[in-house]
């Protein structure tokens, strides 16, 4: 049995659901209150301003981010077949927190595309470490976005073939045959 999630953690949530399901004009602090199950004076007493939300969810992204480099560098000659295949979980807490961050940065948060580019940044040296050629790191990380990309499509024409998960092993596979 898990605890329940406290009242920073439920504002936290509730501002990254409505920034990936209804995009940043929405994401009011009444919404977000109202989505959290506070009023709007709790959200304030946590949070002074929407700044101070947001960079509550920007540390969310970053330990997320720690938590996916550290399963990354555990075992390293993993760490490109792990990167890809975790791009099909676009559900994840990870992918979520990106997401919204992402809508951030689509706005005018230019802190978002910096987190975000730091995020990359990270994970592109992860990757550099464990498979030792840059173009390689570039295609396994443009990749895992396609994948991602294709995968959040899913219902809505995407092609379910590109996302299954024994067409990205047979990827995979074909990556190990390239000669740089």
């Amino acid at each position: 049995m898990g605890h329940a999630p406290s009242t920073v953690q439920r504002l936290v949530d509730a501002y990254q659901d409505i920034l990936v399901s209804d995009g940043e004009r929405t994401a009011t602090l009444d919404a977000i209150a109202l989505r959290a199950g506070v009023s709007k004076g709790g959200l304030t007493y946590h949070f002074k301003s929407k700044d101070e939300l947001t960079a509550a969810l920007f540390d969310r992204l970053r330990a997320l981010v720690d938590e996916d480099l550290a399963v990354m560098r555990a075992e390293p000659a993993q760490a490109a077949t792990y990167y890809v295949k975790s791009s099909l979980d676009v559900e994840s807490p990870l992918e979520r927190c990106n997401m919204a961050v992402t809508r951030l940065a689509q706005g005018v948060h230019p802190d978002a595309n910096e987190l975000l580019a730091e995020c990359r940044t990270q994970w592109f040296t992860v990757l550099m470490d464990a498979v030792g050629n840059e173009d390689m790191v570039h295609l396994v990380m443009l990749l895992g976005d396609g994948i991602y990309f294709n995968a959040s499509l899913t219902g809505t024409g995407a092609m379910p073939e590109e996302t299954d998960p024994a067409t990205i092993d047979r990827i995979i596979g074909l990556i190990g045959t390239i000669d740089f």
